[in-house]
Parts: structure tokens; C-alpha cells; sequence
């Protein structure tokens, strides 16, 4: 009897480990080690590589579906859920690259992450971008506009608190915006 007890309960917790719940579940609706999956395939239209052109430079964004280890804030309640991450390649008009993230795709730290539902204006796609040495701005990039091929990113600074040791607060204070290296907006082309 107790053989089957143990059994029964290892079961039991494998299950609950493999219980899969779409993607609009809110993460304290499930049980820990859930999966918050991309069970309708929402989120593939937006993965590949696509291109865009601003100011005479070439921006290359590629866009990978993955599943992901989570918890809530504190390390409490894991699961995995599918996301969308990004890295980002821009090459000037002269054909030399500033910034190549792609050739070696941080899954641990992308610069981007998503999908998300913007509140305001209620109901777009929005990726949330985390730029690399930038003493931690984040940008939210809007998806205003999107027909399979082409899709059209608004970008716009998230709030974020002063950091007086910050190494870009000279050119801030210089030219009024961090060297991000990102256009406001762009129309962006899938490859």
C-alpha cells in the first residue's frame, strides 16, 4: 500500500510539474513549474529576422521564441513560460557594424523581451528593450502597426530613476538623450 501511496503522489507531482496553461494565465493562477505556453501560436508571427533602414543606417532585429525558467519577484512560485527574445545589429551607411548582437544571441540577457499587451494604448504588441551599458534605461517598443511582412515599432523611454555614477550623463546633459543607438520609429521588413 504504501508503495502505491508513493506512486501515486509521484504522479501526482509530475503532473502538476507538466501542467500546461495558455498565455494570457497570470503566473499566480497556476501551480509552481507550470508552463505558460504560446499554445496558439501567437507569438510566431513575430520571430525571424527583420530589417529596416534610418538615417542612412541598417537595423537588423531578430526575434526567437523560447521557453523560459521564471519566478515571481523574490524567487518565489517558478515556471516556464514562452517569450520573445531579441538582439539587435546596426551597420552605418560606410557598411561598418556598431553593434552586433546577433552573431552571438544573449539568451540570458537579451536587449529585448516580450510579447506584451500595452495599457495605453490598450491592446498593442509591445517588446520592452534593455540596452546594453546603459546604466539600466529601458525603452518600451510599440508595435503600431503590423501585416505579416512589416511591422512598424514606436519607441518610447520607461521611466527610470537618476544614476549619478552613469558614464553616458556627460553626453545626456550634452545632446538631451542617451546614446542608444535606436530609432524613435522604423518600419521594419521580416527576411
Amino acid at each position: 500500500m504504501k508503495n502505491i501511496i508513493l506512486i501515486i503522489t509521484l504522479l501526482s507531482i509530475n503532473l502538476v510539474s507538466c501542467q500546461i496553461y495558455p498565455l494570457n494565465t497570470s503566473p499566480s493562477d497556476i501551480p509552481d513549474n507550470a508552463y505558460i505556453k504560446d499554445t496558439n501560436n501567437e507569438w510566431d508571427k513575430f520571430v525571424g529576422t527583420w530589417k529596416g533602414n534610418w538615417n542612412g543606417k541598417t537595423l537588423y532585429l531578430e526575434l526567437k521564441k523560447v521557453k523560459t525558467y521564471s519566478s515571481i519577484p523574490g524567487d518565489t512560485h517558478p515556471f516556464y513560460t514562452d517569450e520573445v527574445l531579441g538582439e539587435r545589429k546596426i551597420i552605418d551607411t560606410n557598411g561598418i557594424v556598431e553593434i552586433d548582437r546577433i552573431s552571438n544571441f544573449d539568451y540570458e540577457h537579451p536587449e529585448f523581451r516580450g510579447m506584451t499587451k500595452s495599457i495605453k494604448p490598450p491592446g498593442r504588441d509591445r517588446l520592452t528593450f534593455y540596452p546594453k551599458n546603459m546604466c539600466r534605461k529601458s525603452a518600451t517598443l510599440d508595435i503600431v502597426n503590423f501585416t505579416g511582412t512589416q511591422m512598424t515599432l514606436h519607441f518610447e523611454y520607461e521611466p527610470s530613476a537618476y544614476d549619478e555614477n552613469c558614464i553616458h550623463n556627460t553626453y545626456v546633459q550634452q545632446n538631451g538623450d542617451f546614446p542608444i543607438n535606436f530609432p524613435k520609429d522604423i518600419i521594419l521588413t521580416k527576411q
